[in-house]
């Protein structure tokens, strides 16, 4: 009785066990990945005459093991087909390992463009693997509204103001990045820039700009730096300014920070225009720990040859 049950028990164990191992080697491989877009549109709704649009679509998939082929596909009438290009074409790689990938969208929309709603939409789809790898075929659909009218649409956004490090001598200098999302020119019409001491209890200069703003061109993004002259001399050391950039009477970005004063030629040389870039730049301090890791890796690597040579 127990033999028989501890037979049959061996049996069952038998049979799992060439289930699970021979199975997965007999079935197709098929990988079934999740794929979407972030926006999941493109509507441009206060186009004008010659206006230029862009927008950056990100293609998402949770499997990136492969690379990952695409091809566009347009749906649009004839009159508009010609507006629309992408910087990296109709067909393009998704490398390996990249699992947001982004496309850019050109829109130009000529001077002689007709008014009115313009709709159609554009395919984003995978081309399969060949017979014996793994296959996957991905695609979405981006839904697209395009409005060609004459009204006048404003969106200003300032997205980033940074009050930077001068040399002594210097006038104070502030990075700006202005964002328009409008269908006309803009450009800040007046700027003021208030100098306090480091416990910001007494107050310097004051420095107010009316013009040389530069002009940011209709849905684009401009970044530039601009110099506040004060009748103050800036020795070395740390200070507090304060700036707000005006649209008419209307204050539209401000920013209230220390900022420091250095030795000349501090910032003249190349290693310190290096350090000025990294703290304008939001990825500079992640492209400083990559230089240095690579550097942490010549390093081993060159003491690790040496000692192989030694041996």
């Amino acid at each position: 009785m127990v033999g028989s049950f501890l037979s049959g028990y061996r049996q069952i164990f038998v049979t799992l066990f060439f289930t699970l191992l021979v199975l997965p080697l007999v079935i197709p491989k098929t990988s079934w990945a999740a794929f979407g877009a972030s926006p999941p549109f493109l509507n441009a709704s206060h186009l004008v005459k010659g206006a230029k649009y862009e927008q950056i679509i990100y293609l998402v998939r949770d499997n990136a093991e492969e690379d990952l082929p695409i091809k566009v596909n347009l749906s649009l009438p004839d009159t508009i087909k010609s507006w629309i290009t992408m910087e990296q074409g109709t067909e393009f790689i998704i490398p390996k390992g990249v699992r947001q990938f982004p496309v850019k969208i050109l829109i130009q929309v000529p001077q002689n463009a007709g008014l009115g709603v313009y709709s159609g939409s554009m395919t984003f789809g995978s081309q399969p693997k060949e017979a014996g790898q793994v296959t996957i075929s991905l695609g979405i659909e981006i839904p697209i509204n395009l409005t060609v009218g004459t009204d006048i649409y404003r969106e200003v956004k300032v997205g980033l103001i940074k009050l930077l490090d001068i040399e002594e001598g210097w006038s104070p200098r502030v990075y700006v990045k202005l964002e328009n999302g409008g269908n006309v020119l803009e450009k800040f019409d007046s700027a003021t820039y208030e100098l306090f001491d480091a416990f910001k209890d007494k107050r310097y200069a004051i420095s107010q700009k009316r013009e040389g703003f530069p002009e940011v061109a209709p849905f684009s993004t401009e970044e530039f730096t601009i110099d506040f002259p004060v009748d103050f001399h800036l020795g070395v050391g740390q200070y507090w300014g304060s700036v707000t950039f005006y649209q008419g009477d209307t204050p539209v970005g401000g920013q209230t920070t220390l900022f420091n004063v250095l030795k000349r030629g501090s910032l003249s040389n190349p290693a310190g225009q290096f350090l000025s870039f990294l703290k304008i730049e939001t990825y500079g301090l992640y492209y400083l720990l990559g230089l240095l890791t690579l550097a942490g890796f010549g390093f081993i690597w060159k003491k690790r040859s040496k000692k192989n040579r030694g041996s």
